[in-house]
Formats: C-alpha cells, structure tokens, sequence
C-alpha cells in the first residue's frame, strides 16, 4: 500500500467533498432541504454565522480516508470512473444509513423526499469526491 498515494488522494478528496457541498447543500438546496426540515430540527440547528466551516471539512477529510484506503487496500481502484462509480454506490448507502436511522428515532425531517434528495446529493458528492480520489491514486502510478 503507497502511503503517500492515499493521503494526497485524501487531501484532493476533501476538497472535492467540501467544495462539492457547499455548492450543493449551502447553494443550490439550502431552501430544499431547510423545508424539509420539522421546525424541531431548525429548533436546535445553529444559526447559520455560527457554523463551524473547519468541520464540514474534516467531516470531508475523514469520509475521503475512508474511500481512499478501501480503494488503495482492498478495492485496487485507480481511475476517475471506478472511483466514480464506487464513490456514488458508498456515498447513497452511507446516506440510507444516516438517513433512515434519523427517522427511526428522531422528530428530523418532515417526510420522505428529503431522505430521497440527501441520497441523490450524497451519490452526487460521493462521485466527485471518489472520482478525484480514484484518479490521484492512478496518477503517475509505478
């Protein structure tokens, strides 16, 4: 396993996931999904001046050393299509994990279709992110 494949991989990941997110999630859906949204979630959300940027970043950065070491260790993937593919595939179940655990226990989301456009985004960004991830790991391979 190339060590210093798998972090540069991971660094190009999560700036992907994070910039992949914030013109999703901040831009494109922030109404969407703020909809969908029972006024108990919004209840306890932060304002939004008050969010902490550093850890969707983070969150990004552990999510693309999980991705990178599956494709490096166990996976072999090492393009921009495989890691697409498997990016999306990982990105969807993670979401229909999260997802539907919050239904079960807690009063979050006002009905299906947030859990339905979580899942698309999130295949989204897994494509991305797992593209990018896929690539750097191929790139100028021994």
């Amino acid at each position: 396993m190339n060590l210093t494949k798998v972090l540069l991989a991971t660094l190009v990941g999560a700036i992907v996931n994070f910039l992949a997110g914030w013109g999703l999630y901040a831009g494109l859906l922030k109404n969407v999904m703020a909809d969908g949204m029972t006024e108990a979630a919004k209840s306890i959300q932060l304002p939004e001046e008050q969010h902490k940027i550093a850890f969707y970043f983070v969150g990004g950065l552990f999510f693309s050393l999980m991705l990178a070491y599956i494709y490096e260790r166990w996976a072999g993937i090492r393009t921009l299509q495989t890691g697409a593919i498997a990016g999306a595939v990982i990105g969807a179940l993670i979401s229909l994990n999260i997802d539907f655990n919050f239904m079960a226990g807690m009063n979050w989301y006002n009905g299906y279709s947030v859990l339905f456009i979580n899942t698309i985004v999130s295949a989204v960004m897994g494509t991305l992110t797992g593209g990018a991830i896929g690539w750097m790991l191929g790139y100028k391979r021994d």
